[in-house]
Parts: C-alpha cells; structure tokens; sequence
C-alpha cells in the first residue's frame, strides 16, 4: 500500500488531536481523499521535503488550514473574473479546487472536485505562484508525494532547488 510506505519512510506519528474528518467533510461538503486523510491522521500537517506544506483541517495556522480552502478558490474565481485565459483549460465550469498544500515559493497544489463526484478520487492541479501557469496530476495525493520522493513525478514548477527528499517530512509542531 502506497499510504503506508510513505508514512514509513516519513516516520510519522500521529498528533496529539485527532481530526474530526466529520466535520471537515462537512464543512466542504466533499469526500476528502482517503490517503490524505490517513496521511494526516498518521503524520498530522508538515512540510514535506522541506518544501511542500501540507495542509490539514482545523490547524491553528490559517494559512495551513484546509477548511480555508473555499477562500483560495474564490480569489481564483475573482481573477479569472479579469482573465478568464489563466483558468485551466481543462477545468470544467462546474468544478471546484480544494487547496490542499503550497511551496515556499508560491505554488499551491489542489484537488479538482467535478459537481456530482463524491468519491474521494480527484485530479491534482499545481499552480504556479502567479496563476498563469498550471500542471495537472492524475495520481492521488501520496502517489503524488510519493513521486516526489522517488524521483518519479516531475513537475516544471517544483523546483529541484528547493525540494529535499533527504527530509521527508517535518511536523509545523518542529518548526524552527
């Protein structure tokens, strides 16, 4: 199992409070990703390769709570308003993303949502800090990180500078 291999080599340990995914579902109104929850659950939020910030619900810091996620997506709504030409081409009107982690250097990764689609299985989109570029994934959220590790998923806007696989994971609770 993919989750569980990536939670080995990160060395997670659960948090000292547990998510209410109940709540957290509910206040999305999705199904969040079943990897990503027991990611979360076993390593709580962090930054990823000393890089990639995870994100999870309720975190005291607001810029790493995914129950902020609607706020992203509405200031992306608010800027296409301006220039429709930096939506991505392949976004359905009726989708939504869900921003799920950001770089130290302005990327911000998301879950696109189609209307109707409540099974937890969702596209990953990368976009770059100005909203002009983006990449999209079909993997899930720890085949994603777990490219990353491995060296197997590329992406033109993670940058090789910043991303370190030697530290796999460092919780906010460590932070410097």
């Amino acid at each position: 199992m993919s989750t569980q291999n990536l939670i080995d080599a990160a060395h997670l340990r659960p948090p000292v409070q547990p998510v209410d995914w109940v709540h957290a579902e509910q206040h999305l109104n999705l199904r969040l990703p079943a990897d990503y929850r027991e990611l979360v659950s076993a390593g709580g939020a962090g930054v990823w390769f000393d890089d990639l910030r995870l994100y999870s619900p309720g975190d005291p810091l607001r810029s790493h709570d995914l129950l902020e996620s609607n706020g992203v997506f509405e200031d992306l709504l608010l800027l296409w308003e301006d220039d429709p030409e930096l939506r991505p081409a392949d976004l359905p009107e009726d989708a939504r993303l869900i921003a799920w982690a950001t770089t130290g250097h302005g990327e911000t990764l998301f879950w696109r949502v189609d209307a109707g689609n409540s099974s937890g299985v969702y596209p990953i989109y990368v976009e770059d800090g100005d909203g002009a570029r983006w990449e999209r994934f079909d993997l899930s959220t720890t085949d994603l990180l777990l490219g990353i590790l491995h060296g197997t998923v590329k992406s033109q806007l993670f940058s090789d500078l910043f991303m370190d696989t030697e530290q796999v994971f460092r919780p906010y609770t460590q932070q410097a």
